[in-house]
């Protein structure tokens, strides 16, 4: 639809030849005489761009302006004065009222043009925008997610009405306050997050993330989830932070495969001292990973539902008299809290029966040869700390594996000097980085709309000796807060170029993205060393991405900006990671040079139809394009996940659907048998 303009001139051939002039160049052109006739085609029609005469009889062209002013803002009506008036004062006056721009007479067109051209191009960004904040915003709006924002300076804390029903406080109950807020944590966690909010505000930590339990209006603790940044001063002082808070309970004390209790529900058993006899009796499935690995998506979760199952059925008969928990404590784990203990033969005879429920349930699916279930038992007499209880189980469950003879182990103190061993882990991830132990995977990224691989990120994992393949959520936190990540993430991006120019050879259009961490790009030589590397591997620029999170503009956004910028000018792309999980992901897309973002994995796993998380997706999107972003939504581990992000219009999707990280071997192996799975048409939509 073209653009309307609105031409205002008192002088009758000054305003044909302008309209003429904008006929032919595509534009709808309607007139006015004076100032009067302007507002009322502006109270009754779609005007797009007011080119508006200064110099008129009655209402001049600057007394119309304020008017116009007073009801259409410069970012939704664009006008351009048009003078003779050769003074600056004339011209800065009109600027300072609200004029968006201004051409002289005698009109020279090809500058006239080009500056309305200007106007309508800004006008059309600002609308948009405004259509994906709005959109952004009320898809927020829908989510569970109580709002908050503290004045530092006042100490005013003021939240949104869902706060308080979080709290289960109808609104207006409960004071809004920071020392309410205080008042409602946990005793046992109280502490931890005033440390952590102090760092924050005193610049310590980049964002503010944080779980903690709070107090219900019914008595009961839930588990809730803070995040939130401070905004800080010209000195970098901060004088406000904001954020969200979010019910986690289901999520941290509930397992959602199995349904039981979990690991934080025990834990949060196990504070004090006992006030009886207590006994733990862990469960854990050697070799349920690598089994879960080679069978088809799904099995391994519905194989963990069956063996539960069979473990309350079995407890309900070994324990009739309900003293009996049964939990699961980790992904391979089950626990059983006991209160009272029992005696030691009774725990025995206890665990050997449920072993055998378990042994049974693996039978029947026909995976006893790859599973077997370690056993240690622990106990402590009322009185005595809980805290110990499940760590004295741990080690009770690694001397289970080594003795490898599938009887139950029950603690001693001996075993404690287990726990000393962990503390080697730093020294020998000091070492792994001297003897380079670190090896690459590679997951696909796929094309949504045509079923191709288009790419695949870089991810790293530790090769430790005696210890075999560990994963970077065990080894990458302790990197990054000792400065280790540095040198390993280097030697990832080398290694990642390395690999693609040699697939690039038999696959010319193979790109690879590389996590960079924020202390990486803190480094103000990390421009230079990717340049070395890319010079040194030979990979073209345009085939390297590097994916970033909120944390590395948050920590230096002048730095990281100048950085971008030179990545960038470099033929490097700069892709958004986890987009959405943070507070502030929308201004940084507008203010970095971003080609790229990523929907955080949270929000794929709840976008069921009509749900918060599909309309905020939907926004993301939206977004993506009025910016004219690529998006990439990780954690697609279903069809109607892949299909739902597809009719949405997402154009690529990373996921165990498709792949799991892969070695080199198999992801060339992959790029060369690579047939996408069948989603397209879904099963509903297909014709018999």
């Amino acid at each position: 639809m073209a653009m309307r303009l609105l031409v205002v001139d008192d002088d009758e051939m000054n305003r044909d030849v302008l309209s003429r002039r904008l006929l032919r160049a595509g534009y709808e052109v309607v007139t006015a005489v004076d100032g009067p006739e302007t507002l009322r085609v502006l109270e009754s029609r779609h005007i797009d761009l007011v080119l508006l005469d200064i110099m008129m009889p009655g209402m001049s062209g600057m007394e119309a302006l304020q008017h116009i002013r007073e009801k259409f803002p410069a970012s939704q009506l664009a006008v351009i004065m048009v003078t003779a008036l050769a003074e600056s004062t004339g011209v800065a006056a009109a600027l300072r009222t609200g004029a968006n721009d201004y051409i002289t007479k005698p009109l020279d067109w090809a500058v006239a043009q080009a500056r309305i051209e200007t106007c309508l191009s800004q006008l059309t960004h600002n609308r948009e925008m405004r259509q994906a904040t709005e959109l952004y915003r009320l898809a927020s709006s829908a989510t569970d997610e109580g709002l908050w924002h503290w004045d530092l300076s006042t100490g005013d804390l003021h939240c949104t009405p869902r706060w308080n029903s979080i709290l289960g406080y109808p609104e207006g109950e409960l004071s809004c306050s920071a020392d309410a807020w205080f008042e409602q944590i946990h005793p046992g966690d109280r502490s931890r997050v005033r440390q952590q909010l102090d760092r924050h505000i005193a610049g310590t930590s980049a964002n503010l993330e944080i779980e903690f339990r709070m107090r219900r209006k019914d008595g009961v603790h839930i588990w809730v989830e803070c995040r939130g940044g401070a905004s800080r001063n010209a000195s970098g002082v901060a004088v406000r932070v904001a954020g969200h808070l979010t019910d986690i309970t289901p999520r941290k004390a509930v397992d959602p495969v199995t349904l039981l209790p979990n690991r934080v529900w025990l834990e949060s058993e196990l504070e004090g001292p006992a006030g009886r006899s207590t006994a733990l009796l862990l469960f854990e499935l050697e070799g349920f990973e690598r089994y879960r690995e080679t069978v088809a998506p799904g099995h391994g979760q519905r194989m963990l539902q069956a063996i539960a199952t069979r473990l309350k059925d079995c407890l309900r008969d070994l324990d009739p008299d309900g003293r009996a928990d049964l939990v699961c404590s980790a992904e391979r784990q089950f626990a059983v809290l006991l209160r009272p203990a029992g005696a030691a033969g009774e725990l025995r005879r206890m665990a050997l029966a449920l072993k055998a429920e378990i042994d049974c349930c693996l039978r029947q699916e026909g995976e006893a040869a790859l599973i077997s279930p370690l056993i240690g038992i622990t106990a402590v007499q009322a009185g005595e700390p809980l805290q110990g209880i499940y760590r004295d189980g741990r080690a009770a469950i690694r001397h289970a594996r080594e003795q490898n003879s599938g009887a139950p182990v029950v603690f001693d103190t001996a075993m404690r000097q287990r726990d000393r061993d962990e503390m080697r882990t730093e020294a020998d991830l000091r070492r792994a980085i001297d003897q380079m132990q670190f090896v690459v995977h590679y997951q696909p990224k796929v094309d949504l709309e045509s079923g191709a691989i288009a790419g695949f990120e870089a991810l790293v994992r530790w090769s430790r000796p005696g210890v075999g393949l560990v994963m970077p959520n065990d080894f990458i936190p302790l990197a990054e807060r000792n400065g280790m990540i540095v040198p390993i993430g280097m030697a990832v991006l080398r290694r990642a170029c390395q690999d693609t120019v040699e697939l690039r050879r038999s696959f010319p259009a193979a790109e690879v993205s590389v996590n960079v961490s924020g202390r990486q790009f803190a480094d103000p030589n990390l421009v230079g060393e990717i340049r070395d590397v890319l010079t040194a591997t030979g990979l073209q620029p345009e085939a390297l991405r590097l994916e970033v999170t909120e944390t590395v503009v948050v920590n230096d956004a002048v730095s990281a900006l100048q950085t971008m910028r030179e990545l960038r000018g470099m033929g490097v792309g700069l892709k958004l990671d986890d987009f959405g999980a943070g507070y502030a992901s929308l201004a940084y897309l507008q203010q970095y040079p971003f080609d790229t973002l990523k929907i955080d994995r949270s929000f794929v796993i709840q976008m069921a139809e009509g749900t918060a998380g599909e309309a905020i997706v939907r926004a993301i999107l939206e977004m993506a394009r009025s910016l004219r972003l690529h998006v990439v939504a990780e954690g697609i581990e279903t069809s109607e996940q892949a299909r739902q992000l597809r009719r949405m219009g997402c154009g690529y999707g990373q996921g165990y659907l498709f792949s799991r990280p892969v070695d080199l071997v198999k992801l060339r192996e992959l790029l060369a048998g690579w047939s996408m799975p069948d989603l397209w048409p879904a099963p509903e939509e297909s014709v018999a």
